[in-house]
């Protein structure tokens, strides 16, 4: 028989579990939370240019029970978090900024040099989703020696038999891209041959809304072929051996596009007034990448007469 003074105890004992579990809870979430809170929080800065040197991002690390400096060298308008220590060549001088900051000019007298966000002024007020855009845009700015890759492995939708390489390498738009259409769209291949024919049809119907056949490995698409919203497959064969290959493409929506451009226009106004062109153009074509538009990324620098290094 249990005695009034066990199931007392046995409840004390409950309730001393319970408190005990809810504090372990408790306390096992806020750090997660306070480490979520301080990365939603880190602030940056980035570097716009350097002239007569470079700039260096001294990193600590540990071998054993040594520890050293290694130095690394960051690349113009690569993001640089706060705390860093960075060291100046001798003779350079380097321009510091953030989104919608001022200007921080810094030489070799200034090194080491501990990025502090409270050197740099804020010029108004600044809306956190645009900066939010912009500091995507940032990590994806496009450098004079970056190359256009496709985000798939190409494959032969449409044609089972084909090979998985010859026409289909090197395709441009890449397999499955999403495109915002600003004129007309370029088509591009590496294979060999001398005789292609280019098909494209729309998603649900047999209509073939364009075709042509070309001895060069790229066919200009005049606008107004492609509609907005639309998915769209293009088929490609080479005439004398027979290959064939296929891939498809999407067209945003109106709407979509108009949010897209909307963004792209903006950006810049977070730049230094004396922001050169190519550079406003490269952080635009960055942040076009960030929303996946890979071929409109490449197009838009183009378009803007800016091209890549080969």
């Amino acid at each position: 028989m249990i005695q009034k003074g066990d199931l007392s105890t046995g409840v004390s004992v409950k309730m001393l579990s319970l408190i005990f579990s809810v504090l372990w809870l408790s306390i096992s979430i806020l750090p997660s939370h306070s480490l979520a809170k301080e990365r939603a929080s880190e602030e940056y800065v980035y570097l716009l240019k350097s002239e007569a040197g470079k700039i260096y991002r001294m990193i600590e690390k540990t071998a054993g029970d040594k520890k050293e400096w290694v130095k690394k060298e960051i690349r113009r308008m690569e993001l640089i978090s706060s705390g860093t220590m960075l060291e100046i060549e001798k003779g350079a001088s380097v321009f510091l900024t953030c989104g919608g900051c001022s200007v921080l000019t810094l030489t070799h007298k200034d090194s080491p040099y501990v990025v502090k966000m409270k050197d740099f002024k804020k010029e108004g007020s600044t809306k956190s989703k645009i900066t939010e855009y912009f500091t995507a845009a940032l990590n994806n700015y496009v450098h004079p020696d970056a190359r256009p890759g496709s985000k798939t492995n190409l494959g032969t939708r449409g044609y089972p038999n084909a090979r998985k390489m010859g026409l289909c390498k090197d395709l441009w738009p890449p397999d499955s891209a999403d495109i915002m259409p600003i004129g007309s769209m370029t088509f591009k291949w590496t294979a060999k041959g001398t005789h292609f024919f280019l098909e494209i049809k729309e998603f649900g119907s047999n209509e073939t809304v364009y075709s042509e056949k070309t001895m060069l490995k790229k066919i200009d698409v005049p606008p107004g072929i492609f509609k907005p919203g639309r998915r769209y497959g293009w088929f490609l064969s080479e005439e004398e051996t027979g290959e064939k290959c296929s891939s498809t493409l999407a067209i945003l929506s109106k709407d979509e596009s108009s949010r897209v451009m909307e963004i792209v226009d903006h950006i810049p106004s977070l730049l230094p007034p004396e922001t050169d062109m190519e550079t406003r153009c490269r952080l635009q074509a960055g942040y076009l990448l960030s929303e996946g538009l890979h071929y409109d990324a490449w197009k838009w620098l183009e378009r803007n007469g800016i091209s890549q290094q080969q």
